[in-house]
């Protein structure tokens, strides 16, 4: 058997033997022989699964009972200083220290870090062996995290804010208009969105709800006064539509994809009504009727070649200008450093339909 199939083989071992200790511990009338039909395995595997479980501490045991040997775990096992968690769901809280730890919203990533030591405290080290063995079949890579480091002060205030209703004043980078502004807000939600971290505020010089990245806030100050908060406000209910955290007026959307990229764009839900359909080639259309034109127009650009927008024209013109503007950084003279001296190199221009599309 290859290395490869070995740790196939070893990884089937370990997911079995877990759901073996979950059915154990729900069902009190588990037999050897019920396990060995539901994984359909042989009584002599399970026995050995059982055996491993033993070996890394769970504390299982067998009890007969009108003529039957029932398997269970022991109830009274109070090595827990987390009496309120089964056994189970605090090992499977352990196991997802790694997707947390790298997901986490700030400012509680330190603080779920902390709280995995104390979980791991609590398990037996035979426990944590066990569980250890899972890291050969999942990797957690955040994507392209912000960092937050410097504005954990900024987070603490939105937070307290939110949760006591304070009016707050802010003063915000804004991208849109390449300026520093200043505002009145009443903070409603925080929202964790693709590695980000967003609030949803009430904005009084504009009488509206308006969406800051946190990131861009460059001083805040807590007021004194209060405010209320709209009963039936949710960030699901006001982004509607959006495709992504930029709520604007929904379109039917259209984009055909190439035959490179369609099996990746089939396979992921972007948008709560998207639509797709095979239209030959091997590129497909999808439809989703969404708001959010920066957001959509990012999105689209990031297939390169392999995505044509269809419909609306406003949406279209504005991805065709984007690339328009791309293939002006290659049109450009170029300085090229050699060893010993520097020379311009004239970068070819690309085919003059490109620009006129």
């Amino acid at each position: 058997m290859s290395r490869w199939g070995g740790v196939m083989g070893r990884n089937a071992q370990l997911i079995r033997q877990w759901a073996i200790l979950k059915q154990i511990e729900h069902n009190r009338w588990t037999t050897i022989s019920d396990l060995a039909d539901h994984h359909v395995v042989s009584t002599k595997t399970i026995r050995r699964d059982l055996a491993a479980l033993m070996e890394a501490g769970f504390p299982l045991y067998d009890e007969r009972y009108d003529g039957k040997v029932y398997w269970r775990l022991n109830e009274e096992h109070k090595g827990l200083p987390l009496a309120s968690f089964s056994l189970s769901e605090t090992a499977a809280l352990y196991f997802s220290k790694k997707v947390l730890i790298n997901l986490a919203a700030p400012p509680f990533s330190n603080d779920i870090e902390s709280a995995f030591k104390k979980i791991e405290s609590a398990l037996p080290e035979k426990n944590i062996e066990f569980l250890n063995n899972f890291d050969s079949m999942i990797t957690v890579r955040a994507d392209a995290p912000k960092d937050f480091d410097q504005h954990k002060g900024t987070i603490r205030t939105l937070m307290e804010a939110t949760s006591e209703g304070n009016r707050l004043r802010m003063y915000y980078y804004s991208v849109h208009s390449q300026k520093k502004k200043s505002y009145t807000v009443h903070p409603y939600r925080l929202l964790y969105f693709r590695s980000g971290l967003y609030l949803f505020a009430y904005v009084e010089e504009y009488q509206q709800i308006r969406t800051f990245a946190v990131e861009r806030i460059e001083r805040i100050e807590k007021l004194a006064d209060h405010f209320e908060k709209p009963a039936d406000f949710t960030v699901e209910n006001y982004l509607g539509e959006a495709f992504g955290v930029i709520k604007e007026e929904a379109s039917d959307v259209e984009v055909i994809f190439g035959a490179d990229v369609a099996e990746y764009v089939r396979s992921r839900v972007w948008h709560a009504s998207q639509q797709v359909r095979e239209i030959g080639g091997g590129r497909i259309n999808l439809k989703m009727r969404a708001g959010g034109e920066y957001e959509l127009a990012s999105w689209i650009l990031s297939f390169g070649p392999s995505a044509t927008v269809v419909a609306p024209e406003r949406l279209r013109r504005r991805v065709e200008s984007d690339l328009a503007r791309a293939m002006e950084n290659y049109r450009m003279e170029k300085t090229v450093v050699t060893p010993g001296k520097a020379k311009k190199v004239e970068i070819k221009k690309a085919a003059a339909s490109v620009s006129r599309r």
